[in-house]
């Protein structure tokens, strides 16, 4: 059977294991592990000819250049006139635009384009508060609707981003895919450790988010507080947030930061995955959380709360639990309680968080789903007469 050929289209270095904390990287690797011919469309490689010298300092420029200023204007044409030049010398089947909406934009072909984001435009805006002047949200937004519009199926990992499409851009529902991301780990040894898992005297919570405020951090440190007051040993390890000067608190452990990409800091990750009883994550605004899928691949049940596309990855009582945005401190420490004093309830949990990562949020799966849906474009584009793809 002949492989698909599917462009990549992102303009940063996809092998970065940074780029969009690692997501990028583990779509990437994902798609090249299956019947699908992975080429690279905007992708800088280690030689660079003069055109790609360009491609790379733009992509560089932007990142400090004002969304829809006439510099902004001027790199954006010239980008696409490199892309456009690469895709008439890189023919494939499809193209694959993760969180690339400007490229999409810009983009001019009748090859079908699968755009994938873990949000819409609109949403950013709102749930996250986004300060950005009035010209710079009417390009923002303009970029959005024409990349929605140029795609020949927009794929999301939640409902709520989803609906977003339907509401904000009026995306017609059968162009619409739900797949659920998965988590950015490479350990595929994980069942034997999890399974053994063993429920100790104390609680032990881990908190992973570096953005303090918007993860809920404050939740988290008052949830640690109350399990106390209520008389139970436990003990938080928050990683990857600087906390605020006055919070202090009994068996509280604070790792400002740890580097993936370094195989000993990793393992330390990974140690603190294993030997937590839950992640909790009271986060305010929050996409389609990666962190949540590692929780689970760690059988590690996940406290967190109703937001955004959280409610497509956490069933209640399966992988974890979600409370309301109102909920407090104390609200997070009974629910804790409960659970972890019921010895058969919380064994069974961490058995089920494990299972929803093996058979649904992992990356192997997001790919197995992706590949129906270049197949499903190509035979489609088969079936047309002439100059009538999308």
């Amino acid at each position: 059977m002949k492989s698909l050929r599917v462009c990549f289209l992102y303009v940063h270095d996809y092998l970065d294991i940074n780029a969009w904390s690692g997501t990028i990287y583990y779509m990437h690797k994902a798609l090249t592990e299956r019947n699908i011919q992975v080429v690279g469309l905007g992708k800088p490689p280690k030689k660079y000819s003069l055109g790609q010298k360009i491609l790379n300092k733009l992509c560089q420029k932007n990142e400090s250049v004002k969304i829809g200023y006439s510099r902004y204007i001027a790199e954006c044409k010239e980008l696409a006139s490199i892309l456009q030049k690469q895709l008439l010398e890189t023919p494939c089947d499809v193209i694959f635009a993760p969180v690339a909406k400007r490229e999409v934009a810009l983009v001019k072909t009748n090859i079908p384009i699968v755009y994938c984001s873990d949000a819409t435009c609109s949403l950013y805006l709102k749930d996250y508060r986004i300060e950005l002047d009035p010209e710079q949200i009417e390009w923002e937004e303009r970029e959005e609707a024409i990349a929605i519009s140029k795609a020949s199926k927009l794929v999301y990992p939640s409902r709520w981003a989803a609906n977003s499409v339907t509401s904000d851009y009026q995306a017609e529902r059968d162009r619409i895919k739900i797949i659920p991301f998965g988590a950015n780990i490479d350990e595929s040894q994980l069942a034997n450790e999890v399974l053994s898992k063993k429920q100790n005297q104390v609680c032990r919570l881990l908190f992973v988010g570096k953005d303090w405020e918007r993860k809920g951090g404050n939740l988290a440190v008052e949830t640690l507080i109350c399990l106390h007051k209520m008389g139970i040993d436990a003990e938080l390890v928050m990683v990857g947030s600087k906390l605020p000067d006055e919070v202090r608190s009994d068996n509280l452990t604070v790792i400002p930061y740890l580097n993936k990409n370094d195989p000993q800091q990793r393992q330390q990750l990974n140690e603190l995955f294993l030997r937590a009883n839950f992640l909790i994550f009271p986060t305010r605004a929050d996409c389609s959380p990666i962190v949540i899928c590692e929780a689970n691949a760690f059988g590690l049940p996940v406290i967190t709360t109703e937001v955004g596309g959280i409610p497509t990855i956490i069933e209640n009582g399966k992988n974890g639990y979600m409370l309301p945005f109102s909920a407090t401190g104390n609200d997070y420490a009974n629910l804790i309680a409960k659970i972890f004093s019921a010895r058969a309830l919380y064994n069974q949990l961490v058995l089920s968080s494990r299972a929803e990562y093996e058979t649904r949020l992992n990356w192997n799966k997001w790919a197995e789903s992706m590949e129906q849906v270049f197949v499903s474009l190509v035979n489609y584009n088969l079936k047309q007469p002439a100059g009538s793809a999308r």
